[in-house]
């Protein structure tokens, strides 16, 4: 007996709907950062969309990687920035906080290198059944298995 998935498919227009509501929970929090960084390559869309959101110009990318198509492994972290964070508010984001593994050892990794004033998270989604290490911000969370519109070649038999 295989075991089924349950899948959650993400549209563009859904992605618009949850950028505006990540922006809207970071305004209410009174917390605004200085830096936006990003956790390649999933983060990549959310940082933009966020960025504009939010008004915010300042982005950095790390490049982190666990997952190969939808199979968690070893956190490796591949790309650092070459930045003064020190005292500064930063932003983390992500696509999804599937365990919150990733989140968690790239913030541990970013308050060890930059020591910035105050570090937050902040993703699409989280997997509720799941996520240990929950983000500061989500716009939505679901059970199981989420897919973005940016990950059409990963999982093509879910367009």
């Amino acid at each position: 007996m295989t075991e089924t998935k349950h899948i959650k498919k993400l549209s563009w227009e859904d992605i618009e709907r949850l950028v505006i509501e990540l922006g809207q929970q970071i305004k209410a929090s009174s917390f605004w950062p200085d830096y936006l960084v990003g956790i390649t390559v999933g983060g990549l869309v959310p940082l933009a969309l966020l960025a504009k959101e939010l008004g915010l110009n300042k982005i950095v990318t790390v490049s982190a990687s666990s997952y190969e198509k939808d199979r968690q492994g070893e956190l490796s972290i591949l790309y650092l920035p070459e930045i003064d964070l020190k005292g500064q508010k930063v932003l983390l984001v992500d696509e999804i906080a599937d365990t919150g593994q990733t989140l968690e050892k790239v913030s541990q990794v970013m308050r060890e290198k930059y020591n910035p004033a105050e570090l937050r998270t902040a993703v699409m989604a989280i997997n509720q059944d799941k996520c240990q290490n929950r983000p500061d911000y989500f716009a939505t969370a679901e059970t199981g298995w989420v897919v973005f519109p940016w990950e059409r070649k990963d999982f093509p038999e879910y367009f």
